[in-house]
């Protein structure tokens, strides 16, 4: 009787409005095997991958870290062990680790399922397909996620029978990692994901666009500008994914009341209604989040020099839309400025304290795919063709055009940097591109405004690039070394 009801909710949650996918969904652990025997409730176990990108993408956890690791973001006193890096082994953030391999192992029982599953028809084996797409572009997600935070983790494709033989892999080099699970399985999903236009009112599942973003992104993280501008070619020149735009108003972007539009490409549904919301508006200081009525904060406030750098260089728009100045007159720090870019307005704020909100968190967008395949061109000497899609991009923000002539990697991650910030990009653009240690370090070690604490007197140290691997994990395991440094 519980399987039926689970198959009656995940039929009514595919079928209603975006806004409904993913609103109620089945456990996050997948029912056995046998119970997965057509579609309709391989269906039902897919939403069961997907439930875990909530607890991935919620305000504490993976999307905050890597901010505070990077030049954008910083804690009141910049003291942090995240802003300094002077992480010890007990700064693993297990969930991350927990949470991403959970969603790694939904989609390995299903895939198996699937796998063995013979289709009735044409039509049954084009769904299946899909399906087997999207749990594979999220088992490639999982996995991208992994090596970035950690580096070399287990690698893990099928189900375990016997739980207790998940213990002993190992950890698999990260190039090992690329070349034999993510980029193969974006690239199944690049090729067997539906387009956006046909998953009308179930947006919030992986499309053939965000498999290739996705993929176009790994690429790019490889340092095969080739291959990105390859695949990036077809979602933005070739259209092979459907048609995407820029929406005319950035500020458009982020409402929660405008989820999957044109420019979205793949993001997490949250919704208050279902009993599943997100609180971004927590990226805040205490002292901030007293005025507005938010409590429980994450102390995640923002670098001058980013500031400095919106206002340097015109970017009224954008600021505007990523920013908001956190003036406390009374305040020994009197600027506080803190992220918007995810929640409501400010002083509408306090009614959501123990609501939480509809806001979305957007993983990547149109805009995000524009500037990857710039960038790729750009490396590949194609610097006239590169600055049309950077120019695309600022032209919407209303600041001037740029020339080829002024195209380089620094005005890349610049443009990047003011149009993405705080959406998950700049730490893992900067350690991609090898810039992080000079950056970051002195981001850290320059005075500006209001951030003077200087907590370091060198470098930072590259081992700490990435998070140790949990101590518990460790414990359970013994063939985890742990990261060097730690």
């Amino acid at each position: 009787m519980k399987h039926i009801f689970i198959v009656l909710i995940a039929s009514i949650l595919f079928v209603s409005c975006s806004e409904e996918f993913l609103d109620r969904q089945p456990e996050d652990t997948l029912s056995p095997a046998s119970f997965y025997r057509n579609p309709a409730e391989m269906k039902t176990g897919l939403v069961g991958v997907y439930k875990v990108l909530q607890s991935i993408y919620s305000q504490n956890d993976l999307p905050l870290i890597p901010e505070l690791m990077s030049d954008d973001g910083k804690d009141r006193f910049r003291t942090d062990v995240w802003q300094t890096f002077k992480k010890t082994n007990g700064n693993s953030q297990a969930n991350i680790w927990i949470n991403n391999f959970k969603m790694i192992a939904n989609a390995n029982t299903l895939i198996a399922i699937m796998a063995a599953y013979v289709p009735k028809n044409a039509d049954e084996e084009k769904t299946i397909n899909a399906y087997k797409a999207e749990a594979s572009f999220l088992r490639a997600l999982a996995y991208f996620n992994l090596v970035r935070i950690y580096g070399a983790v287990p690698l893990v494709s099928e189900p375990f029978a016997d739980l207790s033989k998940a213990f002993g892999v190992g950890r698999t080099p990260v190039a090992d990692i690329y070349s034999k699970l993510i980029v193969p399985d974006l690239e199944f999903a690049a090729a067997n994901c539906l387009k956006k236009s046909e998953l009308k009112g179930e947006e919030a599942r992986a499309s053939k666009g965000a498999a290739l973003t996705m993929l176009g992104k790994v690429y790019l993280t490889l340092n095969n500008h080739a291959k990105a501008a390859e695949v990036l070619k077809r979602l933005v020149v070739d259209n092979e994914a459907g048609s995407y735009s820029l929406l005319p108003n950035y500020s458009d972007v982020f409402l929660a009341t405008n989820k999957f539009h044109s420019e979205s490409i793949f993001e997490v549904n949250f919704n208050v209604a279902a009993g599943q919301p997100s609180y971004w508006f927590r990226w805040v200081n205490n002292d901030v989040g007293l005025i507005w009525g938010v409590a429980g904060a994450s102390n995640l406030l923002i670098e001058h020099n980013l500031m400095r750098e919106f206002v340097s260089t015109g970017e009224t728009i954008r600021y505007k839309t990523t920013i908001d100045s956190g003036y406390i007159a009374s305040s020994t720090i009197p600027i506080q400025a803190w992220v918007i870019k995810h929640s409501p307005a400010p002083a509408q704020l306090k009614p959501y304290n123990n609501t939480g909100t509809d806001n979305n968190y957007v993983i990547t967008r149109y805009a995000d795919a524009l500037l990857m395949y710039a960038e790729a061109l750009m490396v590949l000497g194609k610097k006239d063709e590169a600055v049309t899609y950077v120019n695309l991009v600022r032209a919407r923000a209303k600041v001037p055009a740029i020339t080829a002539a002024k195209l380089d990697l620094d005005a890349i991650l610049h443009e990047r940097r003011m149009e993405l910030a705080f959406e998950g990009h700049r730490y893992f653009d900067l350690v991609r591109t090898g810039k992080a240690v000079e950056v970051i370090t002195k981001a850290i070690m320059t005075p500006i405004d209001y951030d003077t604490n200087i907590a370091i007197s060198g470098p930072i140290p590259e081992e700490q690039l990435i998070l140790p691997i949990p101590v518990s994990e460790i414990e359970k395991d013994q063939t985890l070394p742990q990261n060097p440094g730690y």
